[in-house]
């Protein structure tokens, strides 16, 4: 019988419906699924972009995503075979939960589809030329790496069709239901703390050279890294783990966002960049107070952190684009800095706030950075080499 085939067993639920769960290759869950506007929420491009980023990037030929969640309204869409049932041809399952990744896992094979038919243009050139100049050793060459390439591109888009996912069906559901039920997974769920995230999560190779940083950094233990969701005037720890993320990301780039062309760097030398970032802070936390988290201090600032990170990327790379072993000595324009609220100069700069505290409140602008980076500016003149 044409269709899909299901390997589950149906369990009542709620004493009118039924529940199963099931693994489905991701190339039925993408012939197999569809999306009511009626129940989901409206589709955001950037999510769907980013995990989408994320397949294409990854190191893992299989994909290993959490379970999603479908729905099945037409229980005649059901056949029972011997073994098994069956999801008839032509029959849709509704996407309760995971939208975004089966429409990145669509979006990621039909990008890999084109490249494919990209490389099969430029392997079929290739062969007519070595067919033209048979005793042309480089055209030979070069058609044996782009078929190797093309091949390889291939067994990779196969592979995460192949993969599985886990999925919760719910069977006899309405449109009612479905609407409670969606509305009930996203409102109950708890997200996980970016804190975690960066601290356990190896999938961003960025994430990788913070852990390795945090571990084995002495002087950026001894002033204390935050594992919880955020810092608050009462903590005594210097950073947290998501302004160590922003302040890697803007040392390696001068951007407030990481690239995946910087993960493509990590990627290949997670050593250099390690290094990069113990001197970074080997070479701020001597010129700083002995406790510089704590709330009298400046440093105990994000903007302050991730500004010092913009300054010193200005020295990270020469003209040409490469890396400057002695980049760190920039630092030293640090020696004298004035930490606290009262620094008078900083205070034309920056204002201050009704409690008597400079305005270093953290803004979506990069204004506030590129304003104390003019102050460093002004003290380099003072710095004796």
């Amino acid at each position: 019988m044409d269709g899909l085939r299901l390997n589950m067993t149906i369990h009542p639920y709620c004493g009118r419906f039924g529940l199963a769960t099931v693994s489905l290759r991701i190339h039925d869950l993408l012939n197999y699924t569809a999306i009511d506007p009626m129940v989901q929420r409206k589709l955001s491009g950037m999510q769907r972009r980013k995990i989408a980023n994320y397949l294409q990037e990854r190191e893992l030929d299989h994909v290993f995503f959490g379970p999603v969640t479908l729905s099945l309204r037409e229980v005649g869409a059901l056949a029972k075979e011997e073994d098994h049932l069956v999801l008839l041809h032509g029959a849709k399952l509704s996407i309760l939960d995971g939208q975004h990744r089966i429409l990145a896992l669509g979006y990621t094979n039909e990008q890999l589809l084109k490249e494919n038919r990209k490389w099969e243009k430029e392997v079929a050139k290739l062969k007519l030329k070595c067919r033209r100049f048979p005793e042309d050793s480089t055209a030979k060459e070069e058609l044996e790496q782009a078929e190797g390439l093309l091949a390889q591109m291939e067994a990779r888009r196969l592979d995460l069709l192949e993969s599985e996912l886990s999925v919760q069906l719910y069977v006899g559901l309405g449109e009612e239901e479905e609407k409670q039920l969606f509305g009930d997974i996203n409102s109950k769920v708890q997200l996980v703390s970016k804190e975690l995230g960066h601290s356990y999560d190896g999938s961003d190779p960025l994430n990788l050279v913070l852990q390795q940083v945090a571990d084995n950094n002495e002087l950026l233990k001894t002033v204390g890294i935050e594992r919880r969701n955020n810092l608050t005037a009462y903590n005594k720890n210097f950073t947290c783990f998501s302004w160590l993320y922003s302040v890697a990301t803007l040392l390696f780039t001068g951007k407030m966002n990481p690239t995946y062309e910087l993960a493509r760097r990590i990627r290949k030398d997670p050593a250099t960049h390690v290094e990069i970032l113990h001197q970074f802070f080997n070479g701020i936390l001597p010129y700083m107070p002995e406790q510089p988290g704590l709330a009298p201090y400046i440093s105990s600032s994000r903007v302050v952190q991730e500004s010092l990170a913009l300054y010193a990327h200005e020295f990270l790379y020469n003209e040409d684009g490469k890396y400057n072993p002695g980049w760190a000595s920039c630092l030293k324009v640090l020696e004298g800095v004035d930490w606290t609220h009262q620094n008078t100069r900083l205070g034309e700069y920056f204002g201050k706030l009704d409690n008597g505290k400079l305005n270093m409140v953290h803004e979506k602008s990069m204004r506030k950075h590129l304003q104390l980076i003019e102050y460093l500016k002004g003290m380099e003149s003072t710095v004796v080499n």
